[in-house]
């Protein structure tokens, strides 16, 4: 009888430790509301502290330097892509009519290509594409995907109206639904 007790009670110690583990790994952000990462964006990843956007250059079309603290003031939704990736290509419609329903003083979508070949390819890509919402820049040498330690494309990284990255995805995603324009707003409206 001594050895059933103890076989119960450990087990009932075993499930404890398992459900406080899984709640500790499974805590929200408190500075995040919970569902925002649902539907859509569930495989968006929340920092669980913002960290300073990196202050990495990459290029415009007429070859200035820029970096994301140009763009401090909007919310920036920063898309790493190529035109040799596929994933890139399918969330490509998704991102412009982002950009046409939400674009403005307060939030801009950042495209980022990784082409080593030069900005022409991406211009020609979005020309060829109808994509007529968006801007992209180069970082042609990675130096912007090196620091933000991103190896897969696309990624998507936000970044809020103070400079700080709060959050990423990688790969693609419906950036024109109600659950990511749902995110969006949370930080447009947290400024």
């Amino acid at each position: 009888m001594k050895n059933k007790t103890i076989y119960i009670l450990s087990f009932i110690a075993l499930i404890v430790a398992a459900y406080s583990f899984y709640e500790l790994g499974n805590t929200p952000n408190n500075d995040v509301p919970q569902g925002l990462n649902a539907g859509t964006m569930k495989r968006f990843e929340f920092h669980e502290k913002p960290a300073p956007a990196t202050t990495a250059v990459f290029h415009d079309q007429e070859g200035t330097e820029k970096s994301f603290a140009d763009f401090k003031g909007k919310v920036i939704l920063v898309n790493l892509w190529a035109t040799w990736c596929a994933p890139c290509i399918k969330e490509m419609p998704d991102l412009d009519a982002l950009q046409a329903s939400m674009g403005g003083d307060d939030f801009q979508v950042v495209l980022l290509s990784e082409n080593q070949d030069g900005i022409e390819s991406s211009l020609a890509f979005l020309k060829n594409n109808n994509i007529t919402n968006l801007n992209t820049f180069i970082d042609s040498k990675r130096n912007v995907a090196r620091t933000l330690k991103s190896n897969a494309l696309p990624t998507s990284i936000l970044i809020d109206a103070n400079g700080y990255e709060v959050g990423r995805l990688i790969g693609p995603a419906e950036w024109n639904s109600g659950d990511a324009k749902a995110l969006i707003n949370y930080f447009i409206s947290s400024n």
